[in-house]
């Protein structure tokens, strides 16, 4: 065996070789070597490998490992290498692994199967074996067609066996071992996949064959010459690869196309008087055949129509056949005779088809007929010019006739062709007109020129003919009549008079007479002389109609020793012009002021020392000492001094002291004790030296000083503290304190803890003074502290109780004050009697439960959180503030009218003296300012502290002072949500561009305010006091069927008294009244000097139900009240533009005020609708006339005061009245045709009759339909025609903007000559309306929003109102500065509107050429929407073109829609900042809630509680930047701001108790359900013998959820009550609003007494009427709305019958 091992054979093997297309057997001798192990120890795993692999497998990728090792498994290394059959280098083997790798492509198309031949070999002995590889197949080659591009041609238009094939074609693939399973498919142009049918052409997917599906058209202008498109291949039946190739498919043409003139007519033109053969025109008509395709597209011109010479019957025009050239064939065409032909041209193709087309030949002009002008003479009249001021416009525009078609038109004057010809000159206009300007002054006042000039024109009609060529020149003249107007300013004879008086003179006594003269009217003008009330602030000099000024309040010297007054002069023209001059009054001393001491002494004397001298005293006096009226003084102590002061001291005369004015030596007769009495009052008698001499009493003030000659006892004390908002810093509150007579020995004492220290305060030690450390917890604290005085060495405790309270925002908004005079702070909380050494109930105290009782409020529940001494005050002056709540804060104006109501019985059980309720540093009048005065608190951030011996008070720091400005009408403060500007729980909204309020309903305001409330008759409501404003308005609307009742009033509620003292405020008669006496307006105002009666006996009694609204004016001269803006004023204009003739005795009445007060100050309750009459009957001694004060029946709204709304929400109190207008909103709630505009609409109905007004961008009769916006872009504009008259009058306009630019005219409406007109635009960024009122010249005014910015991008909304010569202009709501006004009738009233042509919207064009516009002032890049003229909606192109009010006729440049230019697109923004489309502007900021980090370059949360977001006490928690921040309500209160008051609690029942009350109403509608079916079958049995069937179905059973339920329907009826509309409204029922069925009663909770008059009435009315069919035929009748002319049941609640809660 052995040697049969080590012998070598050859063995036949069979090896089979699979693939996975097909099996093949091949036959392989393979020589194995077999060896004896010894000999051969190395040997593979398997003498024979086979594997497969794809031929698209990747390089590198492993196919096998062959293994090789010896017997005994030694661990020698083997080396492998293929050594044959490795073709084209296929593989690779891992000399060490035996791992064999693809090492290049393979292809199965080249090579399918490789055997290699592997060696295995180590140190000694080496092996082989073979590995068989076989390459599998795959698919990865695309077919590809014969060709890379096929083309073809076929006849355009073929219809002939469709569909034809067009071509076939043919794709290979080279997988040749694989199925040849080829699918054809086209795509590209005439191939829709989606929609087969919509195809022109298809393939055979199995063939190649391409067929055309449809007749082609090859011919323009929607035809193809050529269709390219591809063709693919994909093998495996669609499943494969993919090859394409192109196919280009050309039409052949066939002549199927007539030539066309594509324009139809041509235009051309020939000069007039050319020779025969000029040239015209061209005429070109296109044939879209194919050019090249014979003579399918070879065209031949002729005339068919010719133009034909009268005379000769020759042909005027002649056309190339081949070019279409027309020229003429005759000659001398004459214009004027024939300006234009018309030819009619045929083009003909070579296949005989034909075109036609018009050619327009117009003969041009030459020049050669004359000019003449339309008048031999004109005529202007013209105002002569305002000095050297020329007029900018044209006084005169003249037009002239030419037969020549264009002329270029020559204008001038005459030289010395008449006088004036030099002041004037003639320019051309662009329409050919020619102008006559001004170009020197004219003055009415030369005698030459007073009658006027004439003077000639002339025109050419060409700038190169010469003036005497009569052929092309004409003359005219010109007579121009100068009218007078006021540009002469009045002169002053003597500019300066000086006049010197004493002091004392008389009233009445004359100082100086002025004159002056005008030039103007021939110096006979009427001048009127006033004093500049500026340079006579006090009203003590007075001029009348002749220009005598006289002295008219007592003069003082020694307030003022010389007047510098400005007298005025004015013209009555309009405008009117004011000369000036100067009136000097030197104020001569006398002797009327005593002697005063020189300054305020205050010595001081130590306790228990001898006699001595105190202190030396001066004088001094006030009047003029160079006049001998003062020093020197002499001194004495007054002989009615106490026994105990003229035994105590001594005041003796030292005559040569202060340089001999003389001093008084005060000294002591005896010693003091401190602990007896601490300071005496001397009061001393002073002697001038004047003629007749003055003397005066001066009290000197001797403070005795203290010693420490007492022992001290323990004591206690209480602080009270108010921590406004919980956030005051560190805080002196306070000394302690012990019982001990000496108070000036401090120094001697040391304080300390006398147990553990409170980290809460902290102590002085060497003071005394405790101080509160911010963070303090609200709470009482009690402190224990011990007291060493040094002196006495003696130690004793004091204990001190601090009570701490925090005090919201809202307690110092809805604060109440008060004024103490003779008491100071220290004396009003003090509780300590230091000379009986007992403690007594404080004034603060006392005045606290005083306030509860009034008020009726718990006593902790009354915060007196300010108490501060008025630094300077003598006597002393203490303000008190203080709020009181229940479960919200009452609000001020309640607290000062009741504490103001019952201020004497709050003085006599308190024991102060109230000299001032509602403190207002205004009252004083000229005092703090000479004009307008505001009052203002500001908060101290370090709290006011008052110590005294037991208590000490710490307070609010509040600064009261008067401002001396209007607040209504000062905009220069900065606008923030931190100031809680919206009112009645609205939302503050605060951007870039200030701050927006969103209001819940039925808060109308711009602020959220409340503007309408109604009253029944004998009510009335409580609000803030007016403003002190010098030039104030204010203004209401009402509506009332009652004849008399009082609007409003503002003064005294209780009868006022007057102060001895001058230097403190009394009670102020001050008031002002307005309401109605017998259907008449009646103003009473009194500003304390006299009582002011205006009454406007208008044509109308104002209580006709309708709204009415009242303007009143006031300033430092003029009352002015004014009804219903005038429109009932008696106007007469005339057309010359002279001043028109104006009767306003129906509207307005005007009076002068009563010296010599300026101002109304009122500080108490303003009163609306009634008056609260418990403590004054409104009759004052004081005042001449006094308000007749019926109570108002009816509703009265938008009360304001200098253009701000006044918040009729909430009155402070109140009886009788309800907030909005119930009796008009029933109307509107209860009219069809006006309860469906209420969603974004507003009822502004009278009580006779309801009106619905849209809101700003809602349209349509229910208002329920949102108005698009234009775009204008550039050189834009809308041109309008009105189908409507426009009041001359008054004008309303009104709508919506938004813009980006700083300039742009809005609206224009104006006259045919634009004289009048009235103009809004935008100009430097903010918003103006100018406008002129005179029909024959320019009269600009403007009005303007000049604080308000309009280019922020955002929607505004503008209103403009005009009543004559008074404009309101308002925007954005209309307060503040949002609104401005001129409210006076003067000059024109008139603004005529030229309904055609004056209208224009976005700029108004104007014509720089032919076909040429240039639109001024163009409103571009910005949008406008809803524009209403006088109400009427006008249409806003391209959206809507007309409405029934107007059409717009022409519109340039315009899109719909307001759509922002995407300003964020090429736009970057650095993280984290983020791009923000702003509207045509972008801005990168932070996200919501964020806010730009202080470096700049980040975003941090923004902490919203630094707005102070949250009411009556809520606590902000500021929030992740999403959530903003949250309030937490107390207990009483809900909302996202704590805005809301919670109801009061419901009552709540147990569970058994509410389940017995659902028992018991079940039981009783189960009894009522059984009587009424009981009742209805017995008189069903009773009343009908008719057979009962399926449908005599009764709608009446008794069900109250269903229509009819009722006690009426408890029998039957008869039917024909039901087909004869109601027609008028049934009374007394209700409708239940919240059922979703609108035809379905419900039985109201109410108990209704209903009258059924009515409806027997109408019930009898039908059962007469024979005609009405079926007679009570139930059955045809039984089902609702089946058969009834009357349709269903409901329509007896839609005829007339109305359902309410």
């Amino acid at each position: 065996m052995k040697s049969l091992l080590k012998s070598s054979s050859y063995i036949d093997t069979q090896i089979k070789s699979h693939t996975r297309t097909h099996l093949d057997t091949i036959t392989k001798f393979i020589r194995t070597g077999i060896a004896d192990k010894e000999d051969y120890p190395l040997f593979f795993e398997k003498a024979f490998y086979e594997t497969e692999v794809d031929e698209n497998e990747e390089i590198n990728h492993p196919i096998l490992t062959v293994t090789a090792r010896t017997a005994h498994n030694e661990s020698s290394p083997v080396q492998y290498k293929i050594t044959s059959g490795n073709l084209d280098g296929a593989f690779r083997i891992h000399n060490t692994t035996g791992q064999i790798f693809i090492a290049c492509a393979l292809d199965y198309e080249k090579i399918k199967k490789y055997e290699l031949r592997i060696t295995a070999s180590d140190s000694f002995k080496e092996n082989y074996t073979t590995v068989v590889i076989n390459v599998r197949d795959v698919n990865d080659n695309s077919p590809i067609f014969e060709k890379t591009s096929y083309r073809t041609q076929i006849t355009e238009e073929d219809d002939r066996a469709l569909p034809k094939r067009v071509l076939k074609v043919t794709a290979n693939d080279a997988d040749v071992d694989r199925p040849n399973n080829i699918i054809y498919f086209l795509t590209g142009p005439g191939i829709n996949a989606e929609n087969p049918s919509e195809s022109n052409f298809d393939i055979n997917k199995a063939t190649g064959e391409i067929f055309v599906l449809k007749p082609l058209n090859r011919d323009p202008p929607h035809g193809r010459s050529q269709w390219r498109f591809n063709v693919f291949a994909q093998d495996e039946g669609g499943e494969g690869l993919v090859g394409f190739a192109e196919v280009q498919i050309n039409l052949k043409d066939v002549n199927d196309n007539a030539p066309v003139f594509p324009h139809g007519t041509y235009n051309g033109n020939v000069t007039e008087n050319g020779t025969a053969g000029m040239y015209v025109m061209t005429m070109k008509a296109d044939d879209y055949d194919d050019i090249n395709e014979g003579t399918n597209a070879k065209l031949i011109y002729s005339i068919e129509k010719n133009a034909i010479e009268e005379d000769t019957g020759a042909p005027i025009f002649e056309i190339n056949p081949d070019t279409g050239v027309i020229k003429t064939s005759v000659c001398c065409l004459d214009r004027e005779k024939t300006p234009d032909y018309s030819l009619q041209i045929v083009a003909t193709d070579g296949g005989g088809l034909k075109g036609t087309g018009t050619a327009s030949i117009k003969v041009t002009d030459l020049n050669d007929m004359p000019p003449h002008f339309t008048k031999d003479e004109w005529f202007v009249e013209v105002e002569e010019t305002d000095g050297s001021t020329l007029p900018d416009l044209p006084i005169l525009t003249v037009t002239v006739n030419d037969d020549d078609e264009i002329n270029n038109f020559q204008y001038k004057i005459i030289d010395s062709s008449g006088y004036g010809a030099d002041k004037f000159s003639m320019i051309k206009n662009t329409d050919g007109t020619g102008s006559l300007k001004v170009i020197q002054p004219l003055d009415y006042e030369d005698p030459m020129q007073m009658n006027g000039f004439r003077f000639r024109i002339q025109v050419k009609d060409d700038e190169k003919i010469n003036d005497t060529d009569k052929n092309h020149v004409a003359h005219s003249w010109v007579i121009v009549k100068l009218k007078d107007i006021n540009d002469n300013t009045p002169k002053f004879k003597k500019p300066l008079i000086e006049a010197s008086v004493y002091e004392s003179a008389e009233i009445g006594k004359v100082l100086g007479t002025f004159k002056a003269i005008d030039l103007d009217k021939g110096g006979k003008g009427k001048l009127t002389y006033m004093i500049n009330r500026t340079s006579d602030r006090h009203r003590q000099f007075a001029i009348n109609s002749d220009g005598v000024v006289t002295i008219q309040r007592p003069l003082d010297r020694e307030t003022s020793a010389r007047h510098d007054l400005e007298i005025l002069a004015i013209d009555d023209g309009t405008p009117p012009r004011t000369a000036t001059a100067s009136l000097v009054v030197i104020v001569k001393d006398v002797n009327d002021n005593a002697p005063e001491f020189a300054e305020n002494y205050r010595p001081i004397v130590p306790e228990n020392s001898p006699p001595r001298k105190i202190i030396e005293i001066r004088a001094m006096d006030r009047d003029d000492a160079l006049r001998g009226n003062g020093a020197p003084f002499q001194f004495r102590l007054d002989p009615s001094a106490d026994d105990t002061i003229r035994s105590s001291f001594k005041v003796e005369q030292n005559q040569k002291g202060a340089n001999g004015e003389g001093v008084a030596i005060v000294s002591s007769l005896s010693s003091f004790d401190r602990e007896q009495q601490k300071e005496y009052l001397l009061p001393i008698v002073i002697r001038d030296s004047g003629t007749p001499a003055k003397t005066g009493t001066s009290t000197l003030t001797i403070v005795v000083g203290d010693v420490n000659d007492n022992l001290m006892h323990s004591g206690s004390k209480d602080i009270t503290v108010y921590n406004y908002l919980g956030q005051a810093p560190d805080t002196p509150i306070g000394r302690i304190f012990v019982n001990d007579l000496d108070d000036w020995d401090l120094e001697d004492k040391k304080f300390y803890w006398n147990d553990v220290e409170n980290h809460r305060f902290k102590l002085d030690e060497e003071t005394g003074m405790l101080t509160m450390r911010r963070g303090a917890r609200e709470g009482k604290h009690k402190l224990h502290f011990k007291v060493y005085d040094r002196k006495h060495i003696q130690e004793t405790s004091a204990n001190i109780t601090v009570s701490v309270k925090h005090l919201p925002y809202e307690a110092i908004v809805h604060s109440g004050s008060l004024r103490v005079v003779g008491l100071t702070d220290e004396q009003l909380i003090s509780n300590w009697d230091s000379k009986t050494q007992a403690t007594h109930r404080s004034k603060i105290d006392k005045l606290q439960d005083k306030l509860a009782e009034l008020l009726n409020v718990d006593r902790k529940n009354i915060d007196i959180f300010s108490i501060q001494l008025r630094p300077n005050s003598s006597p002393p002056l203490t303000d008190i503030r203080f709020s009181a709540h229940t479960q919200f804060f009452y609000k001020a104006v309640r607290l000062n009218g009741l504490v103001l109501l019952h201020k004497h019985e709050i003085e006599t059980s308190v024991g102060i003296n109230i000299t001032m309720v509602n403190i207002n540093e205004c009252m004083d009048e000229n005092n703090n300012c000479n004009g307008s005065c505001s009052s203002r608190l500001d908060i101290n951030s370090n709290p006011y502290v008052v110590n005294a011996n037991k208590t000490a008070f710490v307070g609010l720091h509040i600064n009261a002072t008067g401002n001396c400005e209007c607040d209504a009408k000062t905009f220069n403060k900065i606008e923030t949500c931190k100031t809680h500007p919206c009112l009645n729980g609205g939302k503050c909204v605060e951007n870039k561009y200030g701050i927006r309020c969103h209001c819940l309903p039925n808060y109308e305001g711009p602020r959220c305010q409340q503007t309408t409330r109604s009253f029944r008759g004998n009510g009335w409501a409580w609000y803030p006091s007016l403003d002190m404003c010098d030039n104030s308005h204010l203004s209401l609307e009402f509506v009332t069927l009652k004849a008399d009742g009082i609007l409003l009033y503002n003064g005294p509620i209780i009868k006022p008294t007057i102060s001895q003292n001058s230097n403190i405020t009394t009670d102020l008669s001050d008031f002002i009244s307005l309401e109605l006496d017998r259907g008449y307006p009646r103003l009473l105002i009194d500003f304390g000097s006299g009582t002011s009666e205006l009454i406007v006996r208008t044509k109308k009694l104002l209580n006709d139900g309708e709204w009415h609204q009242i303007d009143v004016f006031w300033d430092m001269e003029t009352i002015r009240i004014v009804v219903d803006f005038c429109k009932s004023a008696e106007i007469i204009e005339a057309d010359d533009g002279t001043s028109p003739e104006i009767d306003l005795s129906s509207c307005q009445a005007q009076s002068k005020t009563k010296p010599f007060n300026e101002f109304l100050n009122v500080n108490t309750p303003l009163q609306v609708g009634g008056l609260y009459r418990e403590k004054f009957d409104y009759i004052n001694t004081q005042w001449q006339m006094n308000p007749i004060g019926e109570y108002f029946d009816g509703c009265i709204r938008n009360i304001k005061h200098n253009g701000v709304y006044i918040d009729l929400a909430h009155p402070g109190l109140s009886k009788n009245t309800a907030p909005g207008c119930p009796v008009i909103q029933d109307i509107c709630y209860n009219v069809h045709p006006t309860n469906k505009c209420l969603d974004h609409g507003t009822c502004i109905g009278s009580m006779n009759e309801p009106k619905c007004e849209c809101h700003a961008g809602w349209t349509g009769q229910f208002c329920n339909t949102p108005t698009i916006p234009t775009t204008f872009k550039s050189q834009s504009f809308i041109k309008y025609a009105l189908s409507f008259e426009p009041n001359r009058f008054s004008t309303s306009l009104q709508m919506r903007f938004r813009t980006r630019e700083r300039f742009g005219e809005i609206f224009r409406m104006s006259d045919q000559q634009t004289r009048e007109y009235g103009i809004l635009e935008v100009f430097e960024a903010k918003l103006r309306f100018r406008y002129s009122l005179n029909s024959a010249q320019v009269e600009e005014q403007q009005i303007g929003l000049t604080s308000v910015q309009v280019d922020d991008g955002q929607w505004h909304f503008v209103k403009i109102n005009r009543y004559g010569s008074a404009i309101m202009m308002e925007i954005d709501g209309g307060e503040g500065k949002n609104y401005n006004e001129t409210f006076t009738f003067q000059g024109h009233q008139w603004l005529s509107i030229d309904k055609q042509e004056g209208i224009f919207v976005g700029g108004k064009p104007e014509f720089t050429g032919i076909k040429s516009i240039e639109v001024n002032s163009d409103y571009q890049n910005s949008c406008i929407d809803d524009i209403r003229l006088d109400g009427k909606s006008l249409p806003l192109p391209p959206h809507t073109n007309g409405t029934q009010w107007g059409q717009a006729t022409a519109a340039r440049n315009v899109e719909r829609y307001c759509a922002s230019n995407n300003p964020c697109t090429n736009a970057f923004c650095p993280e984290p900042f983020e791009c923000v489309d702003l509207w045509n502007k972008y801005e990168c900021s932070c996200g919501d809630g964020m806010v730009v980090s202080s470096e700049g370059k980040g975003c941090v949360d923004r902490n919203e509680c630094l707005d102070m977001p949250c009411l009556n006490s809520g606590t902000c928690i500021n929030q992740e930047p999403r959530l903003r921040y949250r309030c937490v309500c107390p207990e009483n209160f809900w909302g996202e701001n704590c805005e809301f008051m919670k109801e009061r609690q419901a009552l709540k029942l147990s569970t058994s108790a509410l389940a017995a009350v659902i028992a018991c109403l079940l039981i009783i509608i189960i009894l009522l359900f059984l009587y009424f079916s009981f009742n209805r079958k017995r008189t069903t049995a009773a009343t009908n013998k008719k057979p009962v069937t399926k449908d005599d179905i009764r709608e009446n059973i008794i069900n109250y959820c269903d229509e009819g339920g009722g006690e009426n329907d408890m029998m039957t009826f008869d039917m024909k009550t039901l087909k004869i509309p109601m027609g008028t409204q049934l009374p007394e029922l209700v409708q239940h609003k919240g059922t979703s069925r609108p035809d379905i009663a419900v039985v109201s909770d109410q108990i209704i007494k209903v009258d059924t008059t009515v409806m027997n009435e109408r019930k009898r009315r039908v059962d007469d009427t024979i005609q009405v069919q079926p007679f009570d035929d139930l059955r045809n009748y039984a089902y609702e709305g089946v058969g009834s002319t009357a349709g269903s049941l409901s329509s007896v609640l839609e005829s007339g019958t109305r359902i309410k809660d």
